[in-house]
């Protein structure tokens, strides 16, 4: 017969386990025979709503009239109809004005969420979340000299005899426009910038157009009034603008006909939360342009960039 075993009387238990636990050899808390392990402390991780609070970092292009800083201040109609989206997705937005290669890789990295007003590419689609429904369309035409002086703009201009056009010569022909495509002098070219399909295979072709590479379309159209380059591409909207606040009082020349008419649009940062968030504002974002309210934003917006920007 096998004898029972010695128990240990409780107060005695408890003892013994005081004393081993003064002594380091036992652990301070002593889970009961046959008692579950504690689980562990979950891992905090950011809420829906955390996250939701977090402001938006969005890479601004100094793109006026679309998109600038005025004042330290974003502003823009790109600026303004992006800042009514969000606030109704519940999303406060930051905008940072940065190098355009800098804040493209900075959102293509997940630094920062999104751009506001790229054109989708074959390369882009596989970096960026783009929204469906465009911010704005841009024709892309080309700043060129003046055509009677070869000055730039706003340089003055010597007289000349008054020649009528000939008849059969429609306006916007593009002999200008190829002349400072194909010329002697480069185009000044933003570096990363698309602008377009047109322009974009041209100049993939090496050798075809000379290029003369810059970090932005405002050094762009500098070097075009210091005559270092022959021509600029780049939004009709937004070339006049820049050479405007380059060269006050000034009528930029821009020819075409466009190379292209090219959307731009919101592209965010590649990750999973962003999926749902580039819907949610292309259904925004889509709903306002069909009530008109976009237009409404859009025209004011331009009201008060001209207002602070006057002729």
């Amino acid at each position: 017969m096998t004898p029972a075993p010695h128990r240990i009387p409780p107060r005695l238990a408890a003892l013994l386990a005081a004393l081993l636990t003064l002594a380091g050899l036992f652990p301070a808390t002593v889970r009961p025979a046959g008692a579950a392990a504690a689980a562990p402390a979950p891992t905090p991780i950011a809420t829906h709503e955390a996250l939701e609070a977090a402001p938006l970092r969005v890479f601004l292009l100094d793109q006026p009239p679309w998109s600038c800083t005025c004042g330290g201040q974003a502003s823009g109609g790109a600026v303004e109809v992006a800042r009514v989206v969000l606030r109704r997705l519940g999303r406060s937005v930051e905008f940072q004005t940065l190098p355009f290669n800098r804040g493209v890789e900075l959102v293509a990295q997940g630094k920062l969420d999104a751009a506001l007003g790229l054109y989708r590419t074959p390369k882009r689609e596989t970096r960026f979340h783009f929204s469906s429904v465009p911010l704005y369309d841009d024709e892309v035409v080309m700043l060129v000299p003046s055509p009677v002086s070869g000055n730039a703009p706003g340089a003055p201009t010597p007289p000349s005899p008054v020649v009528p056009p000939p008849k059969t010569s429609p306006p916007d022909s593009g002999t200008t426009r190829d002349a400072a495509l194909y010329g002697d002098k480069p185009l000044a070219v933003v570096l990363g910038y698309s602008y377009g399909p047109t322009l974009d295979t041209l100049f993939a072709q090496k050798g075809m157009i000379r290029i003369s590479s810059v970090y932005s379309l405002e050094e762009a159209v500098q070097a075009l009034l210091d005559g270092r380059v022959g021509g600029v591409p780049g939004d009709r909207l937004t070339l006049r603008q820049l050479v405007r606040r380059l060269a006050p009082g000034a009528e930029p020349t821009l020819v075409g006909p466009p190379f292209d008419y090219v959307s731009a649009y919101m592209a965010f940062a590649p990750n999973e939360a962003n999926i749902a968030l580039a819907r949610d504002f292309d259904r925004t974002l889509g709903q306002m342009r069909a009530s008109g309210e976009y237009a409404v934003i859009i025209a004011e917006a331009f009201r008060m960039h001209d207002a602070h920007h006057p002729q």
